[in-house]
Order: C-alpha cells, then sequence, then structure tokens
C-alpha cells in the first residue's frame, strides 16, 4: 500500500452531472482463473505480487482513493485527501471448494460458502463503511489445493464506466505480470502508461452553440419531474439508499445462454440478405433485434400472469407511472462515445463516457416470430438508432450534464420502474481477457449478479472456444418464460453445453 500512499497528492477531482447518478451503482465483474498444473501459490499469482501490483495500479488512478462530494451548486466532485484517503476495500483470502465444484456449479458466486454479494454487484449502496461510500471491492479468492482463484473487481460507476473499468484491470494485471518477469529478467522496461480522469476532457469536445435537442435525449430529460430534480441534488450516501432499495425491490435471476461464432454468423448472413442497399447489420443489430423478441413475448406472458393474481402486483405496480398493460418496449443500448468524437486522446480517458441509444418497438412488433424478414425491419431501426448516436448527440448529451443534473438520474429510474424495457450492454468490445495476471488469460468472465431487472449483457466467450455468452437478469417467472420459448432455445445451446466445451479445452 506504501507505494500509493506515499506517492498519492491531494487533489480535487471534478466530475460532471452524468456521475452523480452514478454512486449507487458498480461496474462489476468476476474473473476465473484455473490452476490445472496445481503450481503452488508461490508460482501461480503470489498473493504479495498481486496486492503490491494493485497499490501500484492505483497511482494511475487515484480518484479510486477520494471522497465523493457535492458542491453548494449541485456539482459532483471527488476529494482525494492525502491525509485522510477513502481506499478501496482489498482481500486476498482461501475458499475450502475445490476451483473443479465451482466449474460444475456454473461459476455461480452463491456457491461460495461467504457471503460476496452485497460487495459484489449493484445494490452496493448500504455497504457504507464507517458512513462513507466505499470507492471499490477487490477479492482474490483462493480454492483448496491450488486448483484455482477468482479476482472480483467492483469499482464504483462514478469513477469509471464499462471500458475504463477494464483499462484498470488490466493495467493491475500488466503490473502484476511485470513484477513476475522483472524477478527473473531485471532489464525488462516497466510498461509506462497514461490515463485522463479529469472531466474537462470530457467536455472539450461540447459546442459552445446550443443546437436543436434531438428526441432521443429531450423525451428522457423532460421526465420524471420533482422525483427526479430530489434524487439529483441529495447527498450521494442518501442517492445510494434510495436507488439501492428500488434495484432490490424486485427478485431477479440469472440466465446463462451460448451462441457459437458459427450460428450468429449465420443469422446476421440470413437476415442481411433483407437489409436496404448500402446498409450493413452488425451481431449487434441483429442480436438486439432478436432479444426483443424474444424477451418481449416473456415478459408480456409473466405481465398477464401476474395480474391473474392482483395481491402479488400491488406494491410494484404502486411504482408504474400508469397501471395497465405494456404497450411498447423501450430497448437501450450502451454505446461507447470515445471512438465517435474523433479525439486523438480519448482511448486514454477512464471517466464516464457512455452514451445510449433508444429504440421503441410496439406491441404487435415484438410479439411476431422472429423471422428474417421481420428481424431485417428491427434491426434496420436499431442499426439506425445506434449511429445517429454521432458527435453532435454527444455534444448535446454534454448540454444537459452541465446544465441540467436531474438528467441523468432518468436512466436509472427508468430501469427501476418502468416494466417493459430491455437494457443491453455488449462486453465483446472490452479486452476482459486481456487481464492476464502471468498465469494465462481468464477461464470465465462473468458480470455481477446484482445489474438492475431487465438487463441483458453479452460477453465475449473464452478466446479458446469463441462466440457468446448472453446473460439476463431477470425476474424469475419471466426467466421460465424464455427458457420455453423455442425460438430462442433454437438459436442458443445451453450454458451446461459450453461449460462443457470450456472443461475440453486447453486453456
Amino acid at each position: 500500500m506504501n507505494t500509493f500512499t506515499d506517492t498519492v497528492k491531494t487533489q480535487t477531482i471534478w466530475l460532471d452531472n452524468a456521475d452523480a447518478g452514478h454512486y449507487a451503482t458498480s461496474v462489476s465483474n468476476c474473473y476465473w482463473y484455473e490452476n490445472r498444473a496445481r503450481k503452488p501459490w508461490s508460482v501461480f499469482m503470489p498473493a504479495g505480487v498481486l496486492e503490491r501490483a494493485f497499490y501500484k495500479a492505483m497511482q494511475d488512478f487515484p480518484i479510486l482513493a477520494g471522497h465523493p462530494k457535492t458542491s453548494t451548486k449541485g456539482r459532483p466532485y471527488v476529494l482525494v485527501d492525502k491525509d485522510n484517503l477513502n481506499m478501496p476495500v482489498y482481500t486476498d483470502t482461501y475458499c475450502n471448494l475445490d476451483y473443479s465444484e465451482m466449474h460444475e456449479s456454473g461459476y455461480n458466486i452463491y456457491k461460495l460458502p461467504m457471503d460476496f454479494s452485497k460487495e459484489y454487484g449493484v445494490p452496493v449502496s448500504n455497504r457504507l463503511i464507517g458512513g462513507r461510500i466505499v470507492p471499490g471491492f477487490f477479492h482474490v479468492i483462493r480454492f483448496r489445493e491450488n486448483s484455482g482463484l477468482m479476482v472480483i473487481g467492483s469499482i464504483r460507476h462514478y469513477n469509471t464506466d464499462g471500458y475504463g473499468y477494464t483499462q484498470f484491470m488490466n493495467r493491475w494485471a500488466e503490473i502484476a505480470k511485470w513484477m513476475q518477469q522483472s524477478q527473473s529478467d531485471n532489464s525488462v522496461p516497466f510498461p509506462v502508461r497514461h490515463y485522463i480522469y479529469d472531466r474537462s476532457f470530457d467536455n472539450s469536445y461540447i459546442s459552445s452553440e446550443t443546437t436543436a435537442i434531438k428526441d432521443m435525449i429531450s423525451n428522457p430529460a423532460s421526465s420524471g419531474g420533482v422525483l427526479m430534480k430530489w434524487l439529483a441534488w441529495i447527498s450521494p450516501e442518501t442517492r445510494g439508499r434510495v436507488m439501492g432499495a428500488l434495484s432490490n425491490s424486485t427478485d431477479r435471476t440469472c440466465s446463462f445462454y451460448y451462441i457459437s461464432s458459427e450460428t450468429m454468423e449465420d443469422l446476421r448472413t440470413r437476415v442481411q440478405a433483407h437489409a436496404p442497399e448500402g446498409i450493413r447489420y452488425s451481431v449487434n443489430d441483429v442480436l438486439t433485434a432478436y432479444l426483443a423478441i424474444v424477451l418481449g413475448q416473456a415478459k408480456e406472458e409473466a405481465f398477464i400472469e401476474k395480474w391473474k393474481k392482483p395481491a402479488r402486483s400491488v406494491v410494484r405496480g404502486l411504482s408504474f407511472k400508469k397501471l395497465g398493460k405494456p404497450k411498447d418496449l423501450v430497448v437501450m443500448i450502451d454505446i461507447n462515445s470515445r471512438p465517435r468524437i474523433n479525439l486523438p486522446d480519448a482511448k486514454d480517458y477512464i471517466g464516464n463516457m457512455l452514451s445510449g441509444s433508444s429504440t421503441v418497438f410496439s406491441r404487435e412488433q415484438v410479439h411476431q416470430k422472429p423471422a428474417d424478414e421481420i428481424l431485417s425491419a428491427m434491426a434496420l431501426r436499431i442499426h439506425q438508432d445506434v449511429a445517429s448516436v454521432d458527435k453532435e448527440f454527444i455534444a448535446q448529451v454534454g448540454h444537459f450534464k452541465i446544465g441540467k443534473p436531474e438528467y441523468y438520474m432518468w436512466p436509472a429510474w427508468f430501469f427501476a420502474t418502468r416494466s417493459s424495457k430491455m437494457g443491453i450492454s455488449n462486453q465483446f468490445r472490452f479486452e476482459h481477457y486481456g487481464v492476464d495476471f502471468g498465469a494465462g488469460i481468464p477461464t470465465m468472465v462473468r458480470t455481477s449478479p446484482h445489474a438492475f431487472i431487465d438487463n441483458v449483457f453479452v460477453m465475449p466467450a473464452n478466446p479458446a472456444i469463441g462466440g457468446y455468452i448472453v446473460e439476463f437478469k431477470l425476474e424469475p417467472d419471466v426467466k421460465a418464460n424464455l427458457a420455453r420459448n423455442e425460438k430462442w432455445m433454437s438459436l442458443v445451446d445451453k450454458y451446461d453445453s459450453y461449460l462443457q466445451l470450456l472443461k475440453e479445452s486447453v486453456v
């Protein structure tokens, strides 16, 4: 720890209004490493090396030791006080389970005899230590007889987005790998990196001229009224408690499915045949359209069943803007803005630079069978909405970050209260399998089980196998309906099939 505490400087890091909505949420993932050769811990990801590398990496990310604050004018900031640091929690522990048992469980963290769930996910707002918001939780868990380990990393979302999160995890792993290499060869140079966390960079591309606000921005920005204004201006700790309570108001379960690269490309090619001239659909376009249909149908079936038992629906029904059968499905897609603003240093920026596209599908559209022609029409809508998130759009979002703090409370409020929605995050764009601490790439990477309800994460499968892991965070009855959807099950392989491939592969 001294490598960080002895060098850190007192500083104020100003955030923007987008970050104010993220005090209650975290970016969380779990990385699993199998030690098939049963190498001793002194060789396989040594505890001392990982810990020293962690604090060495923090030198590039001092924001992770700061206190989240709000100024008298409502602007969020992080205070890094070298005499009163707000350090993340770092632990390295032993678990009396064999790695193979975790594999057989499907890499289910609830198989662990310890309850890590409060640190590992979105509802960490209740994890206040001494009344302070902890900026991150990092756990190394070693399994019995040197069989393998898992690394859980959870960083508060006000510090960074998913891209910045993977930058930190890769930096930590890179330094650990360098430390081990330099023990046998002191000529190996230390890898120097440059990161930007000052939000003034985020504002550098915003035009001073006011432009016409697109509907995709103005509609959500005008929603929520007094309640969203209240959420935007209360203290970070209180906001965290409120949003944590909302995110925990509904039971959620995780579902996992595997889609091979060949299957996905075959579907994309068939749908592409019906695309307008000059349009090329991405995997994201086609898969999102497919998911909108099958998940929308599963949610509709669950909704009808719920209203047959009104007593079960009263509490959740009161949180909706109006009672009644949902008439449309809102699909929100996270978009990394960095490649779209054409700034040379954008790849080094670790702050929140997420934009989002929003596509609304009618109930009639969602209840069609996912034939290729229908998927093409829906994929075209998604393709066009994603493409509209251009530099001008991002600049307009920037105006709201500066002038309308309640705007960025809308996404969290939306996911906590709206019934007919789907959020999708394509994680295969991130370097999850680059997190190599010196013992090889992860065997498996999984997201937090505590994401908001109706979120879908498309994760990269292990590179030795290829393809995609689709993770759903759903209510139990929606999960059951999805598993009965014949069209969906004809596209995917069961998660168990992927686990068997993983077991047989040479990683």
